[in-house]
């Protein structure tokens, strides 16, 4: 048999250039996570503006559902509503088309605005339905 021996000057454990070496490759992975975490932030914020814009929408088919058919008209407000803990403000726009005379178009547009990368963007949602006399 054959006898390991380890002499009393050999190194154990890590030098300081392997500790900083492994530490630089935990950053930049580290980073790449933190990077993938703000774009999953961004298009939560965007899908609850377009939750809220679609709740908005609701609201105003609703509402027109309610008037009475021979006071449906063209109609702009402004809403504003909280989205996480920000107010935000919602246009709405309600077109009504005569198709006959027993039965109205109704178009609901809802615009909303957003910062992105220092640019403003626009967006909206639209919903159309029918009302009948």
């Amino acid at each position: 048999m054959r006898r390991i021996t380890v002499s009393k000057n050999s190194a154990s454990g890590m030098t300081l250039i392997e500790v900083l070496v492994s530490l630089a490759i935990v950053f930049v992975i580290f980073l790449g996570l933190s990077a993938s975490g703000l774009i999953v932030l961004n298009e939560n914020v965007k899908n609850d503006l377009r939750d809220e814009a679609v709740s908005v929408a609701d609201n105003a088919v609703q509402t027109a559902r309610n008037t009475p058919f021979a006071t449906l008209t063209n109609d702009n407000v402004s809403v504003l509503r909280q989205v996480r803990n920000v107010n935000r403000s919602f246009t709405v726009r309600r077109t009504v088309d005569n198709l006959d005379t027993e039965t109205r178009q109704v178009t609901i547009l809802v615009g909303w605005t957003r910062v992105e990368n220092g640019v403003t963007k626009p967006y909206s949602h639209e919903i159309v339905t029918i009302v009948r006399r």
